[in-house]
């Protein structure tokens, strides 16, 4: 068992090096290169584990629950590893003129593992059977940590100039905040499961603006950098209940995310430059300053979901989610932009749920899972029609290929390597909008594992 895990651990070193390396080769170790991201913190990624599709609230089992809830943390039976990286291929369309981008790069890194647990047995007689039976009702504690990024910048675009004289100004960036995360879920006996969550926000985002001025013998360039430095703390609350009606499972869960004490820190560097051929000499430092911390704030938010399975044969899930960015002030490059409540609308069907092989049969069966998010995004543009919302719509299809081995008293353990490819349409070319296509590819590796359980020996 000890060589599995470590071949599975290496395969996703593998994964995420390559995905990584990839990045970096195509358009540098962003997650996104969108014309929207140049907007707030950049683009908001509302990570969640392959597996679960759009599914936020309500994934609970024995080696799964989602990142958005930390209640369902509560079913969590084994020790489970979770990698994910992924690879965009996108087009961007304003106007006549497309740009094409290809980049990738890590989606999350989680590890969850029971914390606490405490079985409630009360003894009873069964007269159908005429027998004695326990019946045993199971408390705990379960927790998870976990780093994944939640926004990603990522722009490049350039205008050019010929009034008074020839010029040219391009504008990029680059960057992106993350979040390292403690999570705990409280389960409460069969039904009922609460949880909470804490966690660091990090990051840094950049805004580099080039200005040029070409001439017979060289090229005069000026540099503008300015860098935020983000920190903040964020919290989660979240629950989670489950119930059995007749061959049918019902699940309702929801969750609150607010953040505090956000605070960004801003340098500024300006800088003349001169280029000739491939030399450059810098002329003049302008302007190297770095600003007092500026508190700001960031959008609480609320979900709800929704699961039905029938017997163990497939589920359907619907959940909610809305983000409210109306109150949300400045964000250093925003330039007094104002935002809309965004609000996401998720479908998620799921044939072979379960992440452990169904009794009576001898091989765990391949979890397949279609769905769709709707989403009516925070940004609006005003046009000569009026106030123009981005919508933006998802599809995915996925699978995962179980990896089931034996542990030492011969109970079984599951692996999943899971694949899912998604289209997202984004924005319209009207109105002098971008319009966003993307495919993308994530690669989602669920190790399974024992830890912090008393071997018994006769």
């Amino acid at each position: 068992m000890k060589r599995t895990n470590i071949r599975l651990f290496f395969i996703a070193l593998m994964t995420l090096g390559f995905s990584q390396g990839y990045s970096q080769s195509a358009s540098g170790q962003n997650l996104t290169f969108s014309p929207y991201s140049n907007f707030g913190l950049g683009e908001w990624l509302g990570t969640n584990m392959v597996q679960n599709g759009s599914n936020l609230h309500t994934r609970s089992s024995a080696y799964s629950y989602t990142m958005s809830n930390p209640a369902t943390l509560g079913n969590l039976y084994f020790t489970t590893f979770d990698f994910g990286g992924s690879f965009k291929s996108s087009t961007i369309t304003a106007g006549d003129q497309t740009q094409t981008y290809r980049g990738g790069g890590m989606n999350y890194f989680n590890l969850a593992f029971r914390t606490y647990n405490y079985y409630h047995r009360v003894p009873y007689f069964d007269s159908v059977v005429m027998q004695k039976r326990v019946k045993t009702t199971r408390y705990g504690i379960n927790s998870a940590i976990s780093l994944q990024p939640l926004t990603s910048v990522g722009y490049k675009y350039a205008i050019s100039d010929s009034t008074p004289f020839i010029s040219k100004t391009t504008h990029s960036g680059y960057g992106g905040v993350n979040m390292f995360e403690l999570a705990n879920g409280f389960r409460l006996g069969s039904h009922v499961h609460l949880g909470y969550s804490i966690g660091r926000v990090f990051g840094q985002i950049n805004d580099q603006t080039i200005f040029s001025i070409p001439d017979s013998m060289n090229l005069n360039v000026l540099e503008d950098l300015k860098s935020v430095l983000i920190r903040g703390t964020q919290q989660k609350v979240g629950f989670l209940v489950d119930c059995k009606l007749d061959s049918t499972y019902h699940s309702f869960g929801g969750s609150y995310q607010m953040y505090s004490g956000m605070t960004g820190q801003q340098t500024r560097f300006t800088r003349t430059m001169e280029l000739f051929g491939s030399y450059i000499s810098v002329v003049d430092t302008i302007t190297n300053i770095t600003s007092p911390k500026k508190s700001f704030q960031l959008p609480s938010s609320f979900g709800l979901g929704y699961q039905f399975k029938y017997r163990q044969a497939w589920t359907v899930a619907l959940d909610y989610r809305q983000q409210n960015w109306q109150k949300i002030g400045t964000m250093f490059f925003d330039a007094e932009r104002k935002y809309n409540v965004r609000k996401d609308y998720g479908f998620t069907f799921t044939l072979h749920p379960n992440d452990l092989r169904i009794q009576g049969r001898k091989k765990m069966q391949w979890p397949v899972r279609v769905g769709a998010v709707y989403s009516e995004t925070q940004y609006a543009f005003n046009t000569s029609s009026g106030n123009v919302p981005l919508i933006q719509q998802r599809a995915f299809v996925g699978f995962g290929i179980p990896i089931v081995r034996r542990y030492f008293d011969n109970s079984s353990l599951t692996s999943l390597v899971h694949v899912q490819l998604d289209y997202v349409q984004r924005g319209t070319t009207n109105h002098g909008l971008a319009q966003e296509k993307f495919f993308n590819v994530t690669l989602g590796l669920q190790l399974g594992d024992m830890w912090f359980q008393r071997r018994k020996f006769d």
